[in-house]
């Protein structure tokens, strides 16, 4: 089997039957994939019939279900299927994803035209050098076409201090500065997203999404964190594979259309996020930060209730930022 992909579903049906059939018919299609790809969906508990209704739409061996009695969260669901999973690679999908043309397909050569080298892994004079790939996402796009921002540097006290103080949005300057969140200014990149340069993009951290993930760095690095429910399990993942010095990164031609961006103003979203900064930095970083950190992340709770209140009025992004700034 060369390619796995694990789904986790909770009442989201119609979505994850499109997402399943998008990503079917894609793994069918290509040469390299067609019989050589297993979907693996873990149930998490929906109401709705979800998994009912995908074994009563897709009735080949290689589509699995795998129906939970109870909401296990992200991470945990992903956990299940990669323990079973028999793909040379496996690709965590959210549900509310369409893979485009070649999606799938061109992550996979990507991965084979880099074939892990750990004789430079660990060298300072090769730090820019892709030479042990082990995660790499697509390009994300919005329903309309346009590209969505995904991942960032690996957090550190400037990296989080430029992305909760603006900073990484300020013109020219901004794109120069590490930021642990990546939110489209980096305009040298964007344009190469609409090129045909092939190159990949590095990254810190990139989102569970679509992550795609070699083997060997399950091997090495184990599962993912069962103990975070959800939103910040990419991000600590892909600090453990960066300790074990495992490349990150996206490939610009590898494309897949993801519907969700609007969840990201939703409270669970944004308290996750916050939250998910305080879990990861206590458990691989220095505990002296910890204080510091919490200053930072208060910091950009009051720059974001101050922006939200004047500059681009949101009185229920407001309202969740006030709730947060007394549970940081």
């Amino acid at each position: 089997m060369t390619l796995t992909i694990i789904i986790v579903s909770y009442n989201t049906k119609k979505l994850t039957l499109q997402t399943i059939e998008a990503a079917w018919k894609e793994a069918q299609s290509s040469k390299i994939l067609a019989k050589r790809t297993e979907i693996i969906i873990v149930d998490n508990d929906s109401k709705d019939n979800t998994a009912t209704a995908i074994r009563d739409s897709f009735d080949s061996k290689n589509i699995k279900v795998i129906a939970n009695k109870h909401n296990k969260g992200f991470a945990s669901a992903n956990n299940q299927g990669i323990k079973v999973a028999k793909g040379k690679y496996i690709i965590l999908l959210n549900s509310d994803t369409i893979v485009q043309k070649g999606g799938l397909s061109t992550m996979v050569k990507t991965f084979e035209r880099f074939p892990l080298d750990d004789t430079t892994a660990t060298l300072a004079s090769e730090k820019n050098k892709i030479d042990k790939l082990g995660i790499l996402a697509p390009t994300l796009l919005n329903p309309d076409g346009t590209l969505q921002p995904q991942g960032g540097d690996l957090p550190t006290l400037f990296s989080l201090f430029n992305h909760m103080s603006f900073l990484d949005d300020l013109p020219i300057i901004g794109k120069l500065l590490p930021s642990t969140q990546h939110t489209g200014f980096r305009q040298s990149e964007k344009l190469r997203y609409h090129t045909n340069d092939t190159r990949l993009i590095k990254r810190g951290w990139v989102g569970g999404t679509a992550m795609m993930i070699r083997k060997e760095v399950i091997k090495e690095i184990g599962l993912l964190d069962d103990a975070i429910f959800m939103y910040g399990e990419d991000t600590e993942y892909c600090m453990r594979a960066s300790h074990h010095h495992f490349d990150i990164a996206i490939d610009p031609q590898a494309k897949i259309t993801h519907f969700s961006q609007a969840s990201s103003s939703n409270t669970n979203a944004i308290k996750g996020e916050f939250k998910s900064y305080i879990y990861n930095w206590s458990k691989h970083k220095p505990l002296w930060q910890i204080p510091i950190i919490k200053l930072i992340l208060k910091m950009g709770i009051i720059l974001r209730i101050i922006a939200f209140s004047t500059i681009k009025p949101d009185k229920k992004r407001c309202q969740i930022y006030r709730e947060l700034l007394s549970q940081i």
